[in-house]
């Protein structure tokens, strides 16, 4: 294939070779000690340039740096890299030292870039800074931009906001030398510019700005904002005309930064301070201090055919390389029970309203006491979001998630670091470690940020990196670009286009979360390297995000004999699938759960979210992991729950009818999912035609939990490992869905709750009875059951009037501050109570009506209450802790131990071989126990409502365990 740019640069390279063209041979001195010869060959040249000889160890000084018009010196290379032009993107060896003679003949190459623009001298930088100083003003914020060749700066603003300690919406502002519109949404004059900074924008970090931005009118707002006082600004140099575009989404030049406004302080001459940023076009995100010296346009010679999707040479990984499942984490197998939080809603430590992780280490008294195990927190790596959900470092805690009252903050002197929030996570870690708590770590591996440097060098063809995400071409041209691609890639079909460039990434989350290409090995040993970095730190495993997602069936080439799970929704008048490739998934997970279990010696927990209500599309999945979320549990018991209130059996499906099927022949799934090539007509294999596909111990299975659970130890068995079991992820409820009150008290038809419903004050106590069945219920299920914050205490998540779970922001109902304390929601109180803006909009993360009512007790005093929602889930959990194994990993098997007419909204298992059996009565009718008394030779653990061995009243439930 012909690159344009990579024959550039290869003209570029001045190749060295030591000791001739031809042969390098050593020579023998007089004492027969053989001489080494270090040997550089200039490109085209027949003769040797320049070489060094010594003996082996003896100390060798390495010529100067070499010089090239036009060019820069990288480093000395001994791969000469000939064969560039051919695209294979192999990656250069690393850079010779020059220390000693080593005991070889060597060749070496001298590496060179080329330089595009003017080249600074320092003196010139000096003398630039000097005259910046003396036209800056104190507490100004200039932020200056440099656009390859000056041009097109009219056509970008710039987006401000304060960051740190709290973030505001942000506001626009507009080069310097032109004049902003009323309306603030446009600007009439040319930017003015010079050679080194570029054009700039002025910020008076004293002023007070009129912020705000409203999506649906597409137009500025006008509430207050000052950046007086802020640690860290927001930043984005955004195109001026696609806040108004119908896409949604705001086009930006490279990504967002938030830096620390410290890391760019000037001293004026006069005294005070100000602050300059330098950033250059397509690498916001490596914006500096320092003005430009140099000038390197990535771009200037290529010929947009550097593309990945579709290209064989961004898709090596040994897809028939064989490996095994991993055995089960044992020390999960005894862990019952484990506890989700949302960082940034959870506890707030030093009075920013903004949840911390030492927030979270001054409550583990309180999540101890819970009796929980494990412990899982939303991502605390760097990111540009509130939730963590869009990592821009891998490696580094993110600075908002940091305390300026930590140990470390203090020692920092109160200032904040993504430096001082590791130090607060490993502090974390380690008092966990102390209570025998396991901490578990949400990766999002799926995407990325598009500040994360991975991406920005991939956008910006560093070949090292290139391969990383998947890149086609955009250009509307019929023959000109490869694999013809340019019909498929649009943002349509999820492909956004990156600056002024040809080319398009893909991003099925948003144009701000690019997708990683797993298909690429370099980019698995990267995800595999960082992982490993974590779990040696002290992490104990890995909760993973959106795992069907890592090949969906629109951006990876389906190989023959792959079996693909189809997903397809209707949104409006338009079918969007969300259909997947679960071979190359599974090959995926397992690879990485090997090699961090190899890279670190531990056994390391996995589980999943594949956010699917369909079991059976789960369950494949526990080849690779220990745990899969198990939202078709979730869905099943609260549908149950309204149905049990409702005084029906018709209503919403019952509990009793998921977990015992009567009539197997009748309810068997029938998957919908294809094996073999997926072309434009769907060729291949259909359910019930599997032929030994990924999904052969699922189809015709029979739709009861009984045998879902079964079906996940299969498939966790599969290939070998009988010792290994399968722990399923019940859950209370979690950050991406209805919290367990307001899902009962939802509508939906006779399959099943569709939509969540509002809880009022005068309705909340006979909705939380429910709620509680529902939560025994899912702790009492065989695995590790997750509780969410707050579902412990009983809080809800009511929307606004007019809002639904399809509204924007929906989210952040489920997502609301914890409640430490009945009387008032203070923060920045002694308790830790949280309340914050998110970043970039007007959005409060505050409480509903109920919970910041008294009716929602606060959670420090059920702590101490008999009888609290906190008291009765803690005691389940104790009897689950106390049974060892037996309830975790212990088989289950459904029963009808009572009769009536509403006898199947009365949940009936037993669990351990029968060595013990539950019984939770979700009805509004107290339940009849059979003439053949089940329960006899049982004695009550524990038990909620008033349930005995001999009585089971409306809304209650008991677990028993046989007599010895």
């Amino acid at each position: 294939m012909k690159n344009k740019r990579y024959l550039t640069k290869l003209a570029g390279l001045l190749a060295i070779s030591l000791c001739g063209a031809s042969v390098l041979a050593s020579c023998a001195n007089p004492s027969n000690e053989k001489i080494y010869t270090i040997s550089f060959y200039a490109e085209g040249a027949t003769k040797p340039t320049q070489a060094i000889k010594a003996k082996a160890g003896e100390a060798i000084t390495a010529p100067a740096n070499p010089a090239k018009a036009g060019y820069q010196f990288v480093d000395w290379h001994e791969n000469y890299h000939s064969k560039l032009a051919d695209f294979s993107h192999e990656k250069d060896s690393s850079a010779f030292t020059f220390s000693t003679m080593p005991a070889r003949n060597v060749t070496l190459y001298a590496h060179f870039e080329k330089q595009g623009g003017a080249q600074v001298t320092e003196e010139q930088i000096a003398q630039y800074k000097e005259q910046l100083k003396a036209n800056s003003q104190p507490n100004h914020l200039y932020y200056h931009y440099y656009r390859y060749g000056h041009v097109g700066y009219d056509e970008w603003d710039v987006w401000a906001w304060p960051y740190q300690p709290t973030a505001a919406e942000g506001t626009r502002f507009d080069w310097v030398g032109r004049t902003t519109n009323s309306n603030r949404m446009g600007a009439t004059g040319t930017a003015e510019y010079d050679p080194i900074g570029g054009a700039y924008v002025d910020i008076d970090l004293e002023a007070t700005y009129l912020s705000g931005w409203d999506k649906d009118t597409k137009t500025m707002l006008d509430i207050p904002m000052s950046f007086q006082g802020c640690q860290s600004i927001g930043l984005q140099i955004v195109r001026s005309s696609t806040r108004t575009s119908d896409s949604g989404f705001w086009g930006n030049d490279s990504g967002e930064i938030k830096p620390y406004l410290n890391t760019f302080k000037w001293e004026l001459d006069g005294g005070g301070y100000c602050y300059h940023i330098f950033a250059m076009q397509d690498k916001v995100k490596q914006a500096s201090k320092n003005p430009i010296t140099s000038v390197k346009n990535p771009f200037e010679d290529d010929d947009g055919e550097d593309v990945t999707f579709k290209n064989p040479a961004y898709d090596n990984v040994d897809w028939n390389k064989s490996i095994g499942n991993a055995p089960t984490a044992s020390d999960f197998t005894s862990i019952g029970a484990g506890y989700q939080i949302q960082v940034s809603s959870f506890a707030d430590s030093d009075g920013d309203g903004f949840g911390d992780i030492y927030g979270i280490v001054q409550k583990l008294p309180y999540i101890s006491r819970l009796g929980v195990k494990a412990l899982w927190l939303t991502p605390i790596q760097d990111s540009k979001s509130y939730h963590g959900y869009d990592i821009t470092d891998y490696k580094k805690v993110d600075a908002k998630f940091g305390s300026s009252q930590s140990p470390a903050g203090i020692e920092n002197g109160g200032v904040v670091t993504s430096e001082t929030a590791m130090e607060d996570y490993k502090l974390l870690l380690a008092q966990c470690e102390d209570l025998g708590i396991k901490v578990v770590m949400d990766l999002v591996l799926n995407h990325t940020s598009d500040d994360n440097n991975w991406f920005m060098s991939s956008a910006n063809l560093e070949k090292d990196y290139r391969g990383f995400y998947q890149w086609g071409n955009n250009k509307d041209k019929e023959d000109d670009y490869p694999q013809g691609q340019s019909e498929d890639i649009n943002e349509s079909k999820f492909w956004y286009g990156y600056g002024d460039h040809p080319y398009s990434y893909y991003a099925k989350f948003g144009s701000a979360m690019p997708e990683l290409n797993y298909s690429y090995q370099a980019t698995r040993d990267a995800v595999e390297e960082m992982s490993a970095f974590w779990v040696n730190l002290g992490v104990g495993g890995f909760r993973l995000d959106a795992v069907k997602h890592i090949y969906m069936l629109d951006e990876a080439a389906v190989s023959d004999g792959d079996t693909t799970v189809i997903d397809e929704n209707k949104k409006g008048d338009e079918m969007i699938s969300y259909s997947s490739n679960l071979t190359k998934n599974l090959n995926f997970f397992k690879e990485l759960k090997h090699e961090v279990t190899e890279r670190t010696g531990k056994d390391v927990f996995f589980v999943g979210e594949n956010f699917d209500g369909h079991a059976y599309h789960v369950a494949p999945y526990y080849e690779a992991f220990d745990s899969m979320f198990d939202f078709y549990a979730y869905f099943n018991l609260t549908s149950g729950a309204a149905t049990g209130m409702a005084g029906t059996t018709s209503k919403y499906g019952t509990a009793a009818g998921w977990m015992y099927v009567g009539d197997p022949n009748q309810v068997q799934y029938q998957g919908r999912f294809h094996k073999g090539v997926i072309g434009p007509t769907k060729t291949g294999g259909l359910a019930g035609d599997n032929g030994g596909s990924e999904m052969d111990l699922a189809d015709n299975q029979v739709w009861d939990f009984v045998n879902v659970y079964n079906t996940y130890n299969a498939y966790r068995r599969k290939g070998g490992g009988n010792s290994s079991v399968a722990l399923p992820g019940a859950f209370t409820s979690n950050h991406d869905i209805a919290r367990v009150i307001n899902r009962i008290a939802g509508t939906g038809t006779s399959e099943g709750l569709e939509a969540q419903g509002n809880i009022s004050t005068s309705t909340y106590a006979q909705y939380e009875r429910s709620a509680m069945l529902v939560k025994i219920a899912e702790i009492l299920l065989p695995g590790v059951t997750w509780v969410y914050y707050g579902d412990e205490i009983g809080m809800t998540g009511n929307f606004p009037a007019g809002k639904t779970d399809k509204s924007d922001y929906a989210d952040l109902w489920y997502r609301q501050p914890m409640k430490w304390a009945t009387s008032g929601n203070i923060v920045g109180d002694e308790n830790g109570t949280t309340g914050y803006h998110v970043t970039g909009s007007k959005q409060l993360v505050e409480w509903d009506e109920v919970n910041s009512s008294s009716v929602v007790m606060g959670a420090l005093e059920q702590m101490t209450t008999p009888g609290s929602s906190y008291d009765v889930l803690r005691q389940f959990i104790e009897a689950k802790n106390n049974a060892g194994t037996s309830l975790v990993t212990g088989n289950i098997a459904g029963a009808y131990w009572v009769y009536g007419n509403l006898a199947a909204n009365t949940l009936c298992f037993s669990r351990d071989n029968d060595n013990y059996r539950v019984v939770v009565n979700f009805s509004n009718q107290a339940a009849s126990i059979n003439n053949d008394h089940p329960f006899q030779n049982y004695h009550k653990v524990v038990s909620y409502n008033g349930a005995t061995t001999t009585s089971i009243p409306a809304f209650s439930a008991i677990l028993m365990q046989k007599n010895a």
